[in-house]
């Protein structure tokens, strides 16, 4: 199997298991603490869908751009790109509500199969060095383990949600 086919699978296995997770966590937890500091649980789950929608810029930024990348990690500190991460988060889920999760979540995955899509089988290899701004994506990061980090950041904030729940 192709590096393009492992990853579409796994695009789509993180949509179903997104989904699932939205299913298990009752609209009265939308406001509640999520374990995670800059944000409740509704902002968590809006939260998950930031990583797929912004992925075709750093798709961009790696295969023909990443002079900006370079200028990028000088201008904003991790301490900044940390604040605008919240401040993102809680601005895009000012209008909360099941449905709203639902289609933000998708729109954002069908950001990341056109991005994937884009992307000649034979370029996985190619990468950048990222900021340390996130430490699941630091260092050296090629175009597979970009797309391989959706599923990452969905667990790791999945995780949060279900220990502060109590999920399974």
């Amino acid at each position: 199997m192709s590096i393009k086919a492992e990853l579409q699978q796994e695009l789509e296995a993180t949509r179903l298991a997104y989904y699932e997770l939205l299913a298990h966590v009752p609209d009265e937890a939308f406001p509640l603490p999520s374990g995670n500091p800059a944000w409740n649980i509704g902002e968590v789950l809006y939260h998950m869908s930031i990583a797929p929608r912004m992925i075709g810029a750093d798709v961009r930024m790696i295969t023909s751009q990443n002079w900006i990348y370079r200028w990028l990690a000088v201008l904003v500190p991790e301490r900044l790109f940390n604040w605008l991460n919240a401040r993102m988060t809680r601005f895009g889920a000012r209008h909360m509500s099941r449905e709203f999760l639902a289609q933000s979540y998708d729109r954002a995955n069908e950001a990341a199969c056109q991005a994937l899509a884009s992307i000649p089988e034979g370029d996985f290899s190619r990468g950048l060095d990222y900021p340390d701004w996130d430490p699941m994506l630091t260092g050296e990061v090629t175009l597979e383990r970009l797309f391989r980090y959706l599923k990452l950041h969905f667990e790791h904030h999945a995780a949060e949600i279900r220990d502060q729940l109590a999920l399974e």
